[in-house]
């Protein structure tokens, strides 16, 4: 399609919006969900008169039809029976929309020749009018910026720099609650569905000239036109980092996401490898796609994988050592001549002091900040993880925010890259562990929840600098 870029912009940012279909039985959820549209109009289409009054007492305006929005409509929102589909994308096309998301299901994902008939006479309309058609089969468009919105339960405001392309609904609305909940804020988030028009690679291509967006997050269940889609994933990935989790990789998995957006998906072992030949890193649930994001968007670059490991007991310092070996680092000891610093200054009694580090070169805020200096010098490290203990009461509570305050104080003189990992050592205990990280990341610290969620999440970020260094030098 030409000038899609322009054709996109304008859904994305509308002036106005039509919801075709909201109904009380839905509790009128599209339109609930544009009630939070910033600098704009949003009319409620419906033939049916009796849901007028629903309508209205949430403010909107009622038409029996698109052709009656007395105003140029730029995105279009549809959810009615699938029948009807072909009635409405014929008046889309009179009023000339400026693009359209089918939130219909029951085409081409069903796996029958009605649907699949159905689908590709809607897209053929589309085609042939160049409007943009998003899905059928999918939740459309999440632009908190300017308050476009696939759930009533999504914030809107302030937008981001985290893009994100999702053939699943409920995983594109999942996803956004988890990065919210983690202090990562969306650009733009796009539920394309079956994709029969605009599929992954036209959206990642946007995407890539978006510039509100640094790094793009896709979640795939299948592929439509594999070559093109590895194509433009190789050249957008040059320019910006890009996350991707694939479902449908085993051969359980392949038929449920087959039988979802009706698509297909490679073996496990040819997609990995597909991934690092592109320059994108492969993801295999929500969380690594939020702690991943996190450390590429807020670390600076891991030099290498040498880690200084950072305990808060002897015994969590061998798991921690074991964790972060086991995700592909080295966890080297420090040179003799750091050893004797900081010999120098604390006792070498009960502790750790050669990597991981535990007990007292680390425990008061005085010996901390000169150990971190001790690192800082050291040619053997490359990064520091700096496990803190997340407790629930008020002691463990003044402790974790003692330790917090020392890392935001240290940072300014430790330039290596410094990760924080929560740890909950009693699993009564009940601590919002994603508060806690996204307070720390509003200072300027990045945490991560857990040992392994945190090795994981760096090493994603090591190996795709390395290979991006590898792949453009």
């Amino acid at each position: 399609m030409e000038n899609l870029k322009e054709k996109l912009d304008r859904i994305l940012y509308p002036k106005v919006v039509a919801v075709v279909g909201a109904k009380k039985d839905t509790d009128y959820r599209w339109l609930v969900c544009q009630g939070t549209l910033k600098d704009g109009k949003v009319y409620a289409v419906n033939i049916d008169r009796s849901e007028w009054p629903g309508a209205e007492a949430l403010g909107f305006a009622n038409v029996p039809s698109l052709l009656d929005i007395p105003e140029e409509v730029d995105y279009v929102i549809v959810t009615v029976p699938d029948k009807v589909t072909p009635v409405i994308m014929k008046d889309i096309v009179a009023k000339r929309a400026g693009g359209v998301h089918f939130y219909t299901a029951g085409f081409s994902e069903t796996g029958t020749p009605e649907g699949a008939e159905l689908e590709d006479r809607l897209i053929k309309m589309a085609t042939d009018a160049q409007i943009p058609l998003l899905g059928p089969n999918c939740l459309g468009i999440y632009h908190p910026k300017v308050g476009l919105r696939q759930s009533p339960d999504q914030v809107s405001g302030d937008g981001g720099s985290f893009g994100y392309l999702s053939q699943s609904g409920t995983q594109a609305i999942a996803f956004s609650m988890h990065a919210t909940a983690a202090g990562l804020s969306i650009s733009k988030s796009i539920s394309f569905g079956n994709g029969g028009m605009l599929d992954c690679p036209d959206l990642l291509e946007y995407l890539a000239q978006d510039e509100e967006t640094e790094l793009i997050g896709m979640y795939l269940e299948g592929l439509r036109d594999a070559r093109r889609l590895f194509k433009t994933l190789k050249a957008v990935a040059r320019e910006k980092p890009v996350l991707v989790w694939k479902v449908g990789l085993t051969e359980d998995s392949a038929r449920a996401a087959a039988s979802h957006t009706g698509s297909q998906s490679p073996p496990e072992a040819l997609w990995d490898a597909l991934m690092r030949q592109c320059g994108a890193v492969g993801i295999r649930n929500v969380e690594e796609m939020v702690d991943t994001a996190k450390a590429l968007l807020h670390l600076p670059p891991l030099p290498g994988d040498r880690a200084a490991l950072l305990a808060v007991s002897g015994g969590h310092a061998s798991e921690m050592t074991e964790t972060f070996s086991r995700a592909g680092f080295r966890v080297p000891a420090i040179t003799e001549a750091s050893f004797a610093e900081i010999a120098s200054y604390t006792s070498l009694t009960g502790g750790s002091f050669h990597n991981p580090f535990e007990g007292p070169s680390i425990r008061s805020e005085e010996s901390f900040f000169r150990t971190l200096s001790v690192i800082e010098k050291d040619p053997n490290i490359d990064f520091v993880a700096l496990e803190v203990g997340a407790g629930a009461n008020p002691r463990a509570e003044a402790a974790l925010a003692s330790r917090l305050q020392s890392v935001k104080k240290a940072r300014p003189q430790f330039h290596k890259p410094l990760a924080v990992v929560f740890n909950v050592s009693n699993p009564l205990a009940v601590v919002d562990v994603n508060k806690l990280a996204r307070d720390a990341l509003e200072e300027g610290t990045v945490a991560f929840w857990g040992m392994a969620r945190a090795a994981r999440a760096l090493h994603n970020a090591l190996d795709y600098h390395r290979q991006h260094a590898w792949l453009y030098g």
